[in-house]
């Protein structure tokens, strides 16, 4: 995803002159330092990695400000003592020389720095306290921006949670100009979708025009955080839910876990499911990769099979409820991790 550049940063580099011997110099940097000083362990030090490597991950960082080089950077130790000065000519160079310098470290940038505005506007940034709150300013208005570019680009499906159990697992909310609609069922319910910043944290107001359960579900100022480019993750105090991008045209084929199939007889109860045709759905609706060559699904009558991993219910032959809504037990496991986890499906025995 590309971000817009907001800001653009001209750093003006103080010299030291030749004609003062080494020592003053360094005594120079030292007292600078305790002014200006950017611990390696500090949130401003990781948004200045953001920035420098935003160039080869342009989907993972914040493109909010480019610095013009060359610019000038000092080391020092975890007793505020010189240790170097390097001039950063690229993107690459800053990235890679902020890398590896331990934590107990810290950095400093030459100020002044004068920027210009995308308004044209310019200002002075004077001190490290004034370049974090620009960072910061800059940070949170590319969180909105991107928060509310990505649920415009495609749907949103309701994902499944590992630590809140919900009832609207694969519905889909879509988004048009803070314009929201919430498909449940067979019901289109209209609301809308604001997402802000509060000291440097993302919200997303959710306000269904619903005063059912749907609605009191849904209605909250959600603390929102991104698992990946693709996913969401909202919380409100226990409440958590997991929204996943959906792009495809097919993104209907998969809802939740609940699969039907027509009764062998009428009004018996019983339906034949081959099990290993809803794997695709349920790698879907977690939002994994069905290709993984390191993820297994197997499927089981019990929880306590699943645990054990006795009695697996061949997934590519057919497979006869014996009730018309049967529990089953979906064993994934990690191979590469050797973790697992185990989510329950519906089958359902229809009559058609």
């Amino acid at each position: 995803m590309n971000f817009k550049k907001l800001l653009f940063l001209s750093a003006l580099i103080l010299s030291v002159s030749c004609s003062k011997d080494l020592d003053d110099r360094l005594g120079l940097r030292q007292d600078y330092q305790e002014i200006n000083a950017i611990p390696a362990d500090s949130d401003l030090f990781d948004n200045l990695k953001e920035v420098a490597s935003d160039s080869d991950n342009q989907n993972e960082t914040i493109a909010c400000i480019d610095f013009i080089y060359p610019i000038t950077l000092f080391v020092f130790n975890e007793n505020d003592e010189y240790q170097s000065t390097s001039t950063i000519s690229d993107d690459d160079e800053f990235s890679n020389f902020l890398a590896p310098i331990p934590e107990t470290y810290s950095i400093s940038i030459s100020f002044p720095i004068r920027s210009t505005l995308n308004t044209g506007e310019e200002f002075e940034i004077n001190d490290k306290e004034e370049l974090e709150e620009s960072i910061s300013n800059c940070l949170d208005i590319e969180m909105v921006g991107e928060c509310e570019g990505l649920i415009r680009e495609c749907l949103w499906k309701v994902g499944y949670s590992f630590e809140y159990d919900n009832p609207y697992l694969g519905n889909i909310l879509q988004e048009s100009d803070g314009f929201l609609t919430f498909n449940y069922g067979d019901d289109i319910l209209p609301g809308s979708w604001t997402p802000f910043v509060i000291e440097s944290e993302l919200h997303i107001n959710i306000n269904l025009i619903d005063t059912t359960a749907v609605g009191q579900f849904f209605n909250f100022d959600w603390k929102a955080e991104y698992i990946d480019q693709n996913s969401l993750r909202l919380f409100y105090e226990d409440k958590e839910l997991i929204l996943n991008q959906r792009c495809d045209l097919d993104f209907n084929i998969c809802k939740d876990f609940k699969f039907e199939s027509c009764e062998t007889e009428l009004d018996s109860g019983v339906a034949e499911f081959l099990l290993g045709e809803y794997s695709f759905c349920i790698f879907d609706t977690l939002d994994y990769d069905q290709e993984q060559d390191n993820l297994t699904i197997t499927y089981y009558e019990s929880e306590e099979d699943a645990l054990l991993m006795t009695n697996p219910i061949l997934p590519d032959e057919p497979y006869l409820t014996n009730e018309e809504i049967q529990i089953i037990y979906v064993r994934i496991n990690d191979l590469e991790s050797g973790e697992h986890f185990i989510v329950e499906i519906e089958l359902i025995a229809e009559s058609c």
